[in-house]
């Protein structure tokens, strides 16, 4: 039992005992105990990791396009990785799908722009199958279809045309597929429900309704009207309620500003993940540019809209983003402090556009076992977003100096415990 091995391990402390001890062998550096006598087991994770715990990311491949290279993509919408590690990549602006092969050779080009079999509108959300192919929804189409491994267009089937979203399908084991979509009637404060999920059967029929189990977040919101228009917002560092799909079927949720996660597992008990984790404060100036962008999102709906609301919050949220990899590991995107952006990087505003961004943080990653050990943190180098993850490889879309992307194959140094993750 996984549970038994880790307390021999001495990275777990039973329930009862009175404090956490950490074995050498646990390479997270953090303390850990685990209470499984209630209805719901509760993983404390404390301490925030040394620096020299912290692993690092180690390039392994790179597929990018040059600045004059109209043979491949220019810029990346999703990407996908399938069980053999080859790597779907739509194309925005060409609407069409790249395929490269696991050691990043490129293997076709798939559909364009249009509306026939096999041809794209939009990109709503992209999922790998069993069979080695792809399902993609393309809701300006309305409809969803399956390519085979080979990236022959298979099928299609209609969807609902009336909601548009982004990483809007998903899978789970069983092969199951589902739309992301409202699934609660609006709250206050809210223009749309709660998402969720609705699964679909092979036609494309909507099944069953999937909710995400509520958490109450406390949210700072910012409302503008006018005539017909409503718009809401609240700011970028404020606690945010946070879910992800777990691969075996199942929601993980989180609550962004008590760093709560909550591994609602359809069987056996309920799993909450708990780190004690030290606040990043926010300067004036930081707050500041975050009151600016907020005052030109809402006078964009009313122009005479003034300050009514919250004040920006002293602290950032501890934790900003939750993701599960396709090993069942869960990562969890913490704050970290920010930098100001040198000038010389600064895009010039446009005119009429949103307020230019002068600050940024690096990403910083925590990963926790299925069973909600913490088995490390993992900093990321800057401009990278995280697509997928599997042991100690992770793929990500990169940009360069000259900000053109990139997709990037990387692996975790030092790796993870073996012993500690079986």
């Amino acid at each position: 039992m996984g549970w038994f091995r880790a307390a021999a391990l001495g990275a777990f402390v039973v329930a009862g005992c009175a404090k956490a001890e950490r074995s050498a062998d646990d390479l997270s550096g953090v303390a850990t105990a685990v209470d499984s006598t209630s209805d719901t087991i509760v993983v404390r994770d404390t301490g925030d990791p040394p620096p020299e715990r912290i692993r690092q990311l180690v390039e392994e491949l790179r597929i990018a396009s040059g600045a004059d290279d109209t043979s491949t993509f220019a810029e990346i919408y999703e990407v996908e990785v399938d069980g053999a590690d080859r790597l779907w990549i739509f194309d925005n602006p060409s609407n069409r799908i790249f395929l490269f092969g696991s050691e990043g050779e490129l293997l076709r080009r798939i559909g364009r722009q249009g509306a026939g079999p096999g041809e794209f509108n939009s990109n709503n959300g992209m999922v790998a199958l069993a069979d080695g192919g792809i399902a993609i929804w393309d809701a300006r189409n309305a409809r969803v279809s399956y390519f085979s491994a080979a990236g022959d267009f298979v099928r299609s089937f209609t969807t609902p045309s009336q909601f548009y979203t982004n990483d809007g399908l998903h899978r789970d084991d069983s092969g199951s597929l589902y739309l992301k979509r409202p699934v609660t009637p609006p709250r206050e404060g809210e223009i749309l429900g709660r998402m969720g999920l609705v699964a679909l059967d092979s036609a494309g029929v909507f099944r069953d309704s999937l909710a995400p189990p509520d958490i109450e977040v406390p949210r700072d919101v910012y409302v503008a009207t006018r005539g017909g228009g409503r718009s809401s917002t609240n700011s970028q560092y404020a606690p945010q309620y946070l879910w992800a799909w777990h691969p075996a079927g199942h929601f993980v949720v989180a609550h962004g500003g008590k760093y709560e996660i909550i591994v609602a597992r359809p069987t056996g008990k309920p799993l909450v993940i708990r780190r004690e984790a030290l606040p990043v404060p926010l300067t004036p100036e930081q707050r500041s540019e975050d009151e600016e962008s907020i005052l030109w999102q809402m006078r964009n709906v009313d122009p005479s809209w003034s300050w009514s609301g919250p004040p920006i919050p002293q602290h950032k949220a501890p934790l900003l983003q939750i993701f599960v990899a396709r090993d069942g590991r869960i990562w969890a995107r913490v704050a970290t402090p920010s930098e100001r952006i040198p000038d010389e990087e600064l895009p010039p505003r446009r005119p009429n556009g949103p307020p230019v961004r002068r600050f940024r943080a690096t990403a910083a990653w925590e990963v926790f076992a299925p069973d909600g050990r913490m088995l490390g943190r993992v900093a990321f180098p800057p401009r990278m977003t995280l697509v997928q993850a599997d042991g100690d490889r992770v793929w990500v879309i990169g940009r360069d100096e000259n900000d053109l992307p990139a997709i990037l194959r990387l692996r975790i140094q030092p790796s993870f415990v073996a012993a500690l993750d079986r």
